[in-house]
């Protein structure tokens, strides 16, 4: 019988000669990456943000938040007031914890705030190896206990997060339910990474299909992060910790990704703890797809379906 609350979406236009040469790009760049050390990768990473920033559209306000740096993003200079948006974005970027910044990130982040009609904040969280576990969720504690200090109403905002941000994502809600701090409206995941111990099926069944994501890549960077824990620390891999108390989740996977089984089982255990759930398989899609919303119709379909669930969620 069908879960209910996994829905597949059929993407059209599936071979189109855009998303074949793209997954051939993605292809190569994954090759070239067996040759290129962290600071490397991590350069390239940022060169490539530079380059999707183009793409922007918006206004980006520079900002620290206790020595924290962080951004804040809208549609117009004059629309980044946090007191009178209807809707506000708590974003963590992705980057397999290892790599990434407010700036790889800008032009999907402004996408999706556009769609959602939200102002958006955004934190550069301290990546591993240099700063492993619990460094990077510290940090996303720290930007949005900033947000709600602000004395703005929690009801009011929207977690975001993509691939390891996603991960970051959830293990920030069941933080802020442990230690009894107000809830996001909803968290929206595009790709998420949860489960640091990168065991599932998929890793095996999807390998081929994959353009981005190899097992060992993601395990050598879940080590990076997780120093002497187990991988399956709730801690760690948040896919074994608890859904109680959660807010409404939405999730989107491509149908080619390693990381599909990932948000199955989040969805299901969210779900078998009472949580809301919705899941998205999005047919012939690859790892967090929306990041080439510029090339890829797809990605911007997806950008508008986490803003139209976003402004459902808050009115």
């Amino acid at each position: 019988m069908k879960n209910h609350w996994l829905k597949e979406r059929e993407v059209k236009r599936r071979l189109s000669p855009q998303l074949i040469i793209i997954r051939r790009l993605l292809r190569w760049g994954r090759w070239a990456h067996r040759f290129l050390d962290l600071r490397a990768a991590r350069d390239y990473f940022e060169l490539g943000g530079k380059f999707f920033s183009l793409f922007g559209r918006g206004s980006v306000e520079k900002i620290s938040i206790n020595g924290l740096k962080a951004e804040m993003l809208g549609p117009r200079p004059e629309e980044r007031n946090l007191h009178q948006a209807e809707r506000l974005i708590f974003y963590l970027h992705g980057g397999a914890l290892v790599s990434g910044s407010p700036q790889t990130h800008r032009h999907l982040i402004q996408r999706i705030a556009r769609e959602a009609q939200a102002v958006a904040l955004t934190v550069d969280y301290r990546l591993a190896p240099e700063f492993p576990y619990p460094a990077a969720l510290e940090d996303s504690l720290l930007g949005y206990r900033w947000l709600i200090d602000q004395k703005l109403e929690s009801g009011r905002v929207a977690l975001v997060g993509d691939s390891a941000g996603g991960g970051l994502a959830v293990a920030l809600v069941q933080r802020l339910v442990a230690e009894g701090l107000p809830l996001p409206a909803c968290v929206c995941l595009l790709s998420p990474w949860v489960d640091l111990s990168c065991s599932s099926e998929a890793y095996l069944t999807r390998a081929r299909r994959d353009p981005m994501v190899s097992q060992k890549m993601a395990l050598e960077r879940a080590r990076w992060y997780a120093g002497k824990r187990d991988l399956t620390d709730p801690c760690i891999s948040p896919l074994y910790g608890s859904f109680s108390g959660f807010p409404p989740l939405f999730i989107l996977v491509g149908s080619d990704e390693v990381l599909y089984d990932d948000a199955y089982r989040l969805a299901q255990q969210a779900y078998l703890s009472g949580v809301k759930v919705e899941l998205e398989v999005w047919s012939g899609m690859f790892h967090v797809w929306p990041y080439l919303f510029p090339f890829l119709s797809a990605g911007r379909q997806a950008c508008h379906r986490l803003g139209l669930f976003i402004r459902q969620t808050i009115p």
